[in-house]
């Protein structure tokens, strides 16, 4: 009889054991990552930083040039001068767009005036900036009969004048269009005087 109760005794301790306890059970791992799935979904998330190709997906972009020993940065658009915009409402011009240029000019160096900065599209539309001071004075003379209007004097004063050697300047250009396209190609630099073009380079957080 003894040995009949150790056998089943001994039988229910190996079917406890192989069973296990099912609330201290470790639960069993997931299937590792593929290596493969996991590069291309990093592959596929986008990238936030700012494309170099102009204005691209940016509110404004900065473009650098070097013209002789002068080196400079086009801001493109610009914050709106409130001055300028005022004179701009109360003359009954046309929205326009900015573009600031700041220019380090060396000791030594020559003074430097721009014509204009061009703006091209990829659909191969060009857009000029052209100095305020030119601008301001169009303006006045339309209001004024074609003939210099004193309202734009005190502001003109402000926006006159070139890059002077061994200075920072800050320029004022104005572009006579409401906004910039979404998209920009190229930006060129004109100097005054007959000087060669200068193609301003994107910078990669613009």
């Amino acid at each position: 009889m003894k040995k009949t109760v150790l056998s089943s005794t001994l039988l229910l301790l190996l079917l406890t054991g192989c069973g296990g306890n099912p609330a201290t059970d470790a639960e069993p791992a997931g299937p590792t990552p593929d290596p493969r799935e996991t590069a291309s979904e990093q592959a596929a998330a986008p990238s936030e930083a700012p494309s170099v190709e102009g204005l691209t997906d940016a509110s404004s972009g900065t473009f650098s040039f070097l013209i002789d020993e002068a080196t400079g940065e086009v801001v493109i658009p610009a914050q709106a001068p409130e001055d300028v915009e005022a004179l701009r409402s109360q003359l009954g011009q046309d929205a326009v767009t900015y573009a600031s240029v700041t220019v380090q000019n060396p000791d030594g160096a020559m003074p430097l005036d721009l014509d204009t900065v061009t703006v091209a599209t990829p659909e191969g539309q060009d857009l000029q900036f052209r100095p305020a001071s030119t601008v301001i004075s169009e303006w006045g003379a339309a209001a004024n009969g074609g003939e210099p209007s004193p309202e734009v004097v005190g502001v003109l004063e402000q926006y006159s004048g070139g890059a002077l050697p061994g200075e920072t300047t800050e320029l004022l250009m104005i572009g006579a269009f409401p906004e910039v396209p979404d998209a920009v190609s190229t930006v060129t630099v004109q100097p005054s005087g007959g000087g060669e073009p200068v193609e301003a380079t994107a910078r990669p957080e613009s």
